[in-house]
């Protein structure tokens, strides 16, 4: 039985030696944790609630200023919606005159055309002469 002691005595040395060693090294880890970093205070309630108040007033001027970019934008759209439907009423006013200055200049082609033909043709209404003012086209008026 002597061979059974001794091994008993072993084992329970070596698991004392092991625990005596763990105990060791969670000091050791704790103190290098500890040195690594101290712990910061933590904040107080008085700081908190006055960061509090100041995100709030300052979400509530950016809330402000976001509706007053929402009303300029609003008021710009429909500035924009009025040039939009003015530019198309005066494309078809342009579309109009156009047809009417096409009309006028084919209206004074044929006068034109007509004012020289009685000009030329014997016993007109310029006596049969074809003379400058006859022949001479009447003149532009630029206005």
């Amino acid at each position: 039985m002597s061979n059974l002691t001794l091994r008993r005595s072993i084992v329970t040395a070596a698991t004392v030696l092991s625990l005596f060693g763990g105990a060791v090294a969670i000091r050791a880890a704790a103190g290098w944790t500890a040195s690594s970093g101290p712990l910061a205070q933590p904040p107080n309630a008085a700081a908190l609630v006055d960061q509090l108040k100041n995100e709030r007033a300052h979400a509530d001027a950016l809330a402000d200023e976001l509706g007053q970019v929402v009303a300029r934008a609003q008021e710009l759209r429909a500035a924009l919606e009025a040039a939009q439907a003015k530019a198309a009423v005066d494309a078809q006013s342009a579309t109009g005159l156009a047809a009417q200055l096409a009309a006028a200049e084919r209206k004074l082609a044929d006068m034109q055309a007509q004012a020289a033909a009685m000009g030329a043709a014997p016993g007109g209404a310029a006596g049969g002469a074809a003379g400058p003012a006859a022949s001479a086209p009447p003149p532009k008026n630029d206005d």
